[in-house]
């Protein structure tokens, strides 16, 4: 064999022998990309109720007050106890909001706390917001409190005593509430009228009747307002009289109390305010016409009217009077009627120019001709024409 033939045996031989060597390795690990840990699961939201319990028990009473309110809000009767407790809080905006959260709920088990708190509390905040959670509750027992919350001292506790009699729609308090139309605040004299009006009991005639003549507006449109309510306790020469009266509210209240005990005498002011600058006026006007106009009168004038109003809440006031009227009339085989075209203003003509000495009316001066290439401006009043002399 020749010597390059061994040649080519040895070197074939050895890339063989390299070869083996190195399928033999094992392979190298191949880097593996990081995984990101896994998210932890989300804690369990906490129950509302279980949390508004706990913060009840917070040194901090602003805490404790808006705990007071979530458990008002939430309504749970396994809230009422917690809030009962809470009602001998040492704060006295927590005691508020407590009696607040109960009254809305309406808890029966807590009416006889609450009025102790009525009664009894040193603060006229929780006093005046147990006066108010009572109109929630309704219930008879807190009749002779109320009424004798009338005399307290704040008069944010009177006020809010006033108005839950009159949710009440009780009876016991007629005499005391007749008895604050002479309160030296026109406002509590106001509110008292208006109470009168939720309870409608004939035995407060008298005294509305005397506040017809009281020094503020407001309390003589309430009082007659009350009285028309019931119009049968009191005189009908007493809305007669009102009918006269300078303000058109009490004049319009008037002749619906004339209206109900079936006297029209009140229409002819509710066609007059049918044309009242005030639109309120004129709603007004249109409600007493609904049930108790005339189709001689009412009619027309409702029409007539509607075609001219351009304030739609009144108009849709006075379309629902018509159908109302129609309607209580028996009207179906007549349109309503319309308000007749209004003419064009004529603009008046100028008046003649004074004469010269000749006699002739004196030449207006002539308009100077804008220049040829220059901007357009704005024109100016003509000039009057020079007097003769």
């Amino acid at each position: 064999m020749k010597s390059t033939d061994l040649l080519k045996v040895f070197l074939s031989s050895a890339l063989a022998a390299a070869w083996g060597v190195r399928a033999a390795q094992p392979a190298r690990a191949q880097p593996q990309p990081e995984t990101a840990p896994a998210a932890a699961a989300p804690a369990a939201a906490a129950d509302p109720f279980e949390d508004a319990l706990k913060r009840l028990k917070a040194d901090d009473p602003l805490v404790r007050r808006q705990a007071a309110e979530d458990l008002g809000n939430l309504r749970r009767p396994e809230g009422v106890a917690p809030l009962i407790d809470k009602l001998n809080d040492e704060n006295p905006f927590v005691r508020s909001a407590v009696v607040d959260s109960l009254g809305r709920m309406r808890e029966q088990r807590a009416v006889s706390k609450i009025v102790e708190l009525l009664q009894k509390d040193e603060s006229a905040q929780v006093r005046q917001q147990a006066a108010t959670s009572l109109a929630y509750l309704n219930s008879p027992d807190a009749e002779d409190a109320l009424v004798a919350a009338l005399k307290d001292a704040a008069i944010g506790v009177r006020f809010a005593a006033v108005r839950t009699l009159g949710a009440m729609r009780s009876q016991k308090a007629v005499e005391p509430l007749a008895a604050a139309l002479s309160d030296p605040d026109s406002n509590m004299r106001r509110s008292a009228a208006a109470t009168l009006a939720q309870i409608s009991s004939p035995k407060s005639a008298p005294s509305l009747e005397s506040a017809l003549a009281d020094p503020d507006l407001d309390v003589r449109r309430e009082s007659l307002k009350a009285l028309g309510q019931m119009p049968e306790a009191a005189s009908t020469g007493t809305f007669k009289k009102a009918l006269s009266d300078k303000d058109p509210q009490i004049r319009l209240q008037a002749a619906l109390a004339l209206g109900r005990l079936g006297d029209l005498s009140g229409e002819g002011i509710a066609i007059s305010l049918l044309q009242d600058g005030e639109y309120t006026n004129r709603i007004q006007a249109a409600s007493y016409l609904g049930p108790y106009g005339t189709k001689e009168k009412g009619f027309p004038a409702l029409g007539a009217a509607e075609s001219n109003e351009k304030i739609d809440v009144v108009k849709q006031a006075l379309s629902y009077a018509i159908a109302q009227l129609k309607a209580r009339l028996g009207i179906t085989d007549m349109p309503t009627p319309v308000a007749p075209p209004q003419m064009p203003a004529v603009k008046p003509e100028k008046p003649a120019q004074k004469s010269s000495k000749g006699g002739k009316p004196a030449p207006a001066k002539p308009k100077p001709k804008p220049k040829a290439g220059a901007k357009a401006q704005k024109k100016a009043p003509a000039e009057p024409a020079k007097q003769g002399r």
